[in-house]
């Protein structure tokens, strides 16, 4: 029984793979005229369609298919593009920041080069010896008890708008 269903099959195929031959030759064209490529695809959507047992390939699904690859396929350069870009981006940024760090540090190597811990002491003795002699100065000043500062505050301001 299984015999015969697949004589059927077969003598099935045989008439339909003739047809499709007369179909091809009406329009002048030879399975032989495909390139490798194109024909290697055939083979894999044949052995496709036997492995699935689809008898009926639906054209539109076809197109489907090939419309959604070809969408993912530019989604996917899209994304690679924005991707580069942003990487360029940050490698722009990066380069920024490296010189921003090497203007520190050269900066940083040549204050270290003049500002030995001596010299920094020397410049606080000399900065505390100077306030010391404000203060003494300052203590050595007599201002009499009766000096009114606001007052000469006000004649200076005075004499200044007369000018």
């Amino acid at each position: 029984m299984d015999y015969i269903k697949l004589q059927d099959q077969v003598k099935a195929l045989k008439n339909l793979g003739e047809h499709l031959e007369n179909k091809l030759k009406l329009v002048n064209f030879e399975v032989c005229d495909l390139q490798n490529d194109v024909l290697t695809l055939v083979d894999k959507c044949v052995d496709i369609q036997v492995d699935g047992n689809l008898n009926d390939l639906n054209l539109n699904y076809l197109r489907e298919f090939y419309y959604t690859k070809k969408r993912e396929q530019i989604e996917t350069k899209l994304t690679v593009t924005q991707q580069r870009a942003e990487i360029k981006k940050l490698q722009h940024e990066i380069d920024e920041i490296g010189k921003d760090i090497a203007g520190l540090e050269k900066f940083t190597t040549s204050v270290d080069k003049r500002m030995t811990p001596a010299a920094v002491q020397q410049q606080i003795n000399e900065v505390e010896a100077k306030s010391k002699a404000l203060v003494d100065r300052q203590k050595g000043l007599k201002v009499p008890e009766d000096f009114n500062i606001e007052a000469v505050i006000e004649k200076i301001e005075m004499l200044e708008r007369k000018k």
